[in-house]
């Protein structure tokens, strides 16, 4: 997910506190010194303390091969000449099963290292582990709305997941995920609307999001 920086008439400047919640990175606002934490959209301490944040329309992580095919003539910023950083220092993080400091949450319906991609659907944090969506599925949510999550196959931990929320009849009968997967991207958000959220892992979004309504 990504928020908008406008507060009110301010326009906040975000940075890393150097802080955790629940092993989850803590910003902070250079303007009010306010805490926000990545899991939510509001500040958890300062003065904009309970404040919620706009969020944006979605964004995507990608990797810089199919970033630069898409756009070749992007500028790369270089630190001290270094425009390139060979090791990722999060590899023994992501290849193992323990999580952060030894973390412990009480929610045991999914492995605590489980990928998952989270959302929100108005105030009800929503979960679905990437393997229940690979390739594209479908889920029948309350009042005969429907959420289309979609995941490539193969696809490295924090590659962006997709979601469109479906109200009836939207697609109505279509239940083949590529078929699905076509529509949605070709025509412009009028069958659904494509929603935020981001990939984490279980025991990150469980440990602040203990109402979490889990998807599988």
């Amino acid at each position: 997910m990504v928020y908008d920086r406008k507060y009110g008439d301010r326009e906040l400047n975000f940075e890393a506190s150097g802080a955790l919640w629940n092993a989850s990175l803590i910003m902070r606002d250079r303007e009010t010194d306010s805490w926000w934490s990545i899991m939510t959209s509001s500040a958890i301490g300062g003065e904009l303390d309970g404040s919620e944040l706009v969020e944006l329309p979605i964004s995507e992580k990608a990797t810089w091969a199919d970033w630069s095919g898409r756009y070749p003539d992007t500028l790369v910023l270089s630190v001290d000449g270094v425009e390139h950083e060979p090791e990722n220092h999060y590899d023994n993080y992501f290849a193992s099963g323990d999580t952060f400091r030894d973390l412990v949450v009480d929610d045991d319906r999914l492995e605590p290292k489980t990928p998952i991609y989270s959302f929100f659907l108005g105030d009800q944090p929503i979960a679905v582990p990437h393997s229940a969506f690979e390739g594209g599925r479908l889920f029948a949510l309350e009042g005969g709305r429907k959420v289309f999550l979609h995941r490539a196959p193969g696809s490295p931990m924090f590659a962006s997941s997709r979601a469109w929320l479906l109200e009836p009849p939207a697609l109505s009968g279509i239940e083949n995920p590529v078929e699905i997967l076509r529509l949605l991207t070709e025509d412009g958000g009028q069958s659904a609307t494509e929603i935020g959220g981001f990939d984490t892992f279980w025991y990150n979004w469980a440990a602040i999001h203990e109402s979490s309504e889990l998807l599988l």
